[in-house]
């Protein structure tokens, strides 16, 4: 797990008067504004006239600082706009008598909305008059950096994450072409039933049960509660690792990498006081053991070489994920020391202990009981059944490692290794001294007795065919001092970001809107080949003929019949983009669900949807996306759909095109450069729920709250997070799901998933328009 980089934050600082206005005197002197004056019916004497040519010029002058102060914000960063405050002089030269602004709001991911007053003046002694405009600037800030705006980047835990619990019935569960990901992970639990073979890994929050249908080969399922499994399809090469384990016989044929469950349930230690708890893995300390055995209290001597981080409670509820194989252990004490570096705080507010020991007084699940099992590498817990269905021997035993730090029962069959703490029952001869029906283990060791056979008879040496028994069951009994521990238990890193659809809103080309009831399309960091700007907003109910003309130019719905899309906003809020003919490629932003009903054309898009606050009277506010099974082509992100399709449309996003050519590229904090804005690799971003049905979408689908699929099979290409705002149930049936990885690195490794606290990268050239403006 690779964590965000946090940086402490910057108190803006306040720009009170600009020293840097040399530049907007220059700026100013050059600037031409023609002022649509009213004109009146000019009656009376000659001092009459002048008093209203000198009101004109005040005007005249008044623009020209509006236009003067928006050069001005085009030349200062984030922290000097944020800061912005009080009276800005300077550009008395340009007639102008005063400005102020009055108030800086941020406005969406990196943009802010500016208030300001310019009083403008022109004529002197009686004939001086005035004339004060307040406007409002849309500003975006600069950093210096060419074709990079304001977005956030940082990677899901998985191609596939589920924030709550996963049911799936049939039809398709499949992850492919990941390498370094978990495949799945689920932060509730995970039921499989039926349909064909689920092609995941991963690990899950809850319970895993499993029944019919079937696991991908070669991967793992790593659970923090129980694994379940009946009537399934049994796998080969996976490792099954949680709690408590129990297999039916369903499985006796599959050939496990490994069986491990259970942990230390152990107090931090700190002087005789415990300031903390935790479960994990390890052994016992034999000269800090207390009762008999199999040994439970006593400090333990952690495992090093978790494979996953311990989850930590202190004493006042403060959380943190302790890394074991970043700690100092002295072996014989078992003292940890280096904890606080080797900890990421999740929650509170208390320190973790620097020096301490782990006092267990009990067992953390740790029962393990199959059936039979073909080849299997390892089976560990504390509880250990197998070869057995209660106490019934049924299918054979091939086991090369077999550890129990408990008791152990088993059944008939091989097992290379043995380990075990406390006592072994051999269940196999029934009531009989069968030789053959005991287990041939090749060496082993346990602390415990012998027994066998349903009685639960001690094996003692004066029993018949004893020679031969131990000669097949080579186990030496009554050994001190032996245990072999247990594996811990695995954490599930299930933690999710927020969706905010918002973050993204500085970042789209093409934002859908209602303005008071409203319909309207705000185009923002567009152009057309010539590189000329469109940029404006556009009502879409009564746009100028100059807008129309644009418009048309752009998109088509209705299947030809809405061209310009003027009619997509529907009554109750929300947006339907029905019999799509037309869409430039770039971000499509929506202040509301959002319904894709047909297309006979490729959508070249990342699609972002908002809520809104349902006591507004809209019933439809809840940032739901839709792609309905009616006919259609492909959602495809621009980053997948290539610069050449992108970069060289008719209209184009400036804010992710470096060029004609060439999408925009952009380093990380480690130097690292990637082509492509993260924005540009989401395919959905939706505040809601998503139905879709039998789409293929390129690009990665981020949603705050449910997901269902029907009809045809969905395909995702690139990342599914589901439930970023919510806790949510997914059922994956009809049709099911495939989430196939993009190979390679640059762009299509990187998803967008922002927050707070994810650094954002450097804005690029800075943009500054007049939102709105009134004489006072």
């Amino acid at each position: 797990m690779k964590r965000n980089r946090k940086h402490p934050s910057v108190p803006p600082r306040r720009q009170r008067g600009v020293a840097t206005l040399l530049i907007v005197l220059v700026v100013g002197l050059a600037v031409s504004v023609t002022v649509a004056a009213t004109v009146y019916s000019l009656r009376g004497t000659q001092a009459k006239q002048l008093t209203t040519h000198s009101a004109t010029a005040a005007q005249a002058a008044a623009w020209r600082g509006v236009e003067a102060l928006r050069q001005y914000l085009l030349q200062l960063d984030k922290t000097q706009l944020a800061g912005l405050s009080g009276e800005v002089t300077g550009m008395g030269a340009l007639g102008v008598r005063s400005a102020s602004i009055v108030g800086v709001a941020a406005s969406g991911l990196d943009r802010y909305r500016v208030n300001a007053t310019v009083t403008g003046e022109a004529g002197v002694g009686s004939a001086l008059t005035t004339a004060t405009v307040e406007v409002v600037y849309d500003v975006g800030p600069g950093s210096g950096t060419p074709g990079v705006p304001p977005v956030c980047a940082s990677m899901p835990t998985a191609p596939m994450v589920f924030n709550g619990n996963l049911d799936y019935t049939g039809g398709s569960l499949d992850v492919v072409n990941a390498v370094d990901y978990e495949n799945i992970v689920v932060a509730g639990n995970l039921s499989i039933s039926s349909g064909s073979a689920a092609k995941v890994s991963g690990c899950i929050k809850g319970n895993v049960n499993l029944s019919g249908g079937g696991l991908k080969e070669n991967g793992h399922l790593y659970s923090e509660g129980g694994i379940t499994i009946k009537s399934m399809t049994p796998p080969n090469g996976t490792t099954l690792w949680a709690r408590q384990i129990s297999l039916d016989g369903s499985s006796s044929s599959a050939r496990f990498v490994a069986l491990k469950a259970g942990a230390y349930s152990v107090a931090l230690d700190v002087a005789g006081v415990t300031v903390g708890t935790a479960n994990i893995g390890g052994s016992l300390i034999p000269s800090t053991v207390s009762g008999g055995i199999p040994w439970v209290n006593g400090t333990v001597l952690p495992s090093v070489a978790a494979a996953t981080p311990v989850l930590v409670t202190l004493s006042d509820g403060s959380t943190f994920l302790l890394d074991l194989k970043e700690i100092l252990v002295d072996t014989s004490t078992g003292v940890v020391s280096g904890a606080p570096a080797a900890s990421e705080r999740l929650g509170g507010t208390s320190d973790m202990p620097d020096s301490f020991t782990f006092r267990s007084d009990a067992i953390h699940g740790g029962e393990v009981s199959t059936q039979g099992l073909a080849r299997t590498g390892l089976v560990w817990g504390h509880a250990v059944k197998v070869g057995l269905n209660g106490t019934s021997v049924t299918g054979s035993l091939d086991i090369g490692q077999l550890y129990a730090n408990g008791n152990l029962d088993i059944g008939s069959g091989s097992v290379d290794k043995l380990v075990g703490g406390g006592k072994l029952s051999a269940r196999g001869p029934g009531n009989t001294w069968s030789t053959t029906n005991f287990p041939a283990v090749a060496s082993g060791t346990i602390a415990g007795k012998i027994y066998w056979g349903s009685a639960d008879t001690e094996l003692v040496a004066s029993a018949p065919n004893y020679a031969n028994i131990v000669s097949r069951m080579k186990v030496v009994p009554s050994v001190a001092n032996t245990s072999p521990g247990l594996p811990g238990i695995p954490y599930c890193d299930a933690r999710v970001k927020a969706v905010d659809a918002d973050n993204y809103k500085g970042a789209a080309n093409y934002v859908f809107e209602s303005a008071n009831g409203v319909p309207q399309l705000t185009i923002q960091n567009v152009r057309r080949a010539d590189g000329t700007s469109i940029d404006g907003v556009y009502p879409l109910k009564s746009p100028s003929s100059a807008q129309l003309a644009i418009l048309r130019e752009l998109m088509s719905c209705d299947y030809g019949n809405d061209k310009g899309c003027q009619n997509i906003r529907q009554a109750d809020g929300s947006w339907l983009l029905h019999g799509v003919g037309k869409m430039p490629p770039g971000v499509l932003w929506f202040d509301a669900s959002t319904r894709v009903d047909g297309t006979s054309v490729n959508l070249l898009n990342s699609i972002v949807v908002k809520g809104r606050d349902c006591a507004s009277g809209t019933s439809d506010c809840k940032g739901n996306i839709t792609f309905t099974s009616a006919g259609h082509e492909s959602l495809i992100a621009p980053n997948f759909a290539g610069a050449a399709n992108v970069c060289g449309a008719a209209f184009y996003p400036g804010n992710l095109c470096a060029s004609r050519t060439a999408f925009v590229t952009w380093e990380d904090a480690d130097k690292k450069v990637y082509t492509g804005l993260p924005i540009g690799n989401s395919a959905v971003i939706a505040e809601g729920d998503a139905a879709i049905a039998g789409w293929k979408i390129d690009g990665s689908v981020l949603l705050g709250r449910t997901l269902s699929t029907s009809g045809a099979k969905v395909t995702i290409r690139g990342n599914l997070t589901v439930g970023s705002n919510r806790r949510s149930d997914t059922t994956i049936s009809a049709g099911g799901i495939v989430v196939d990885v993009p190979s390679g690195d640059g762009s299509l490794s990187v998803v967008p998933i922002c927050s707070v606290e994810t650094s954002p990268i450097p804005a690029g050239p800075a943009s500054a328009s007049v939102l709105w403006s009134r004489y006072l």
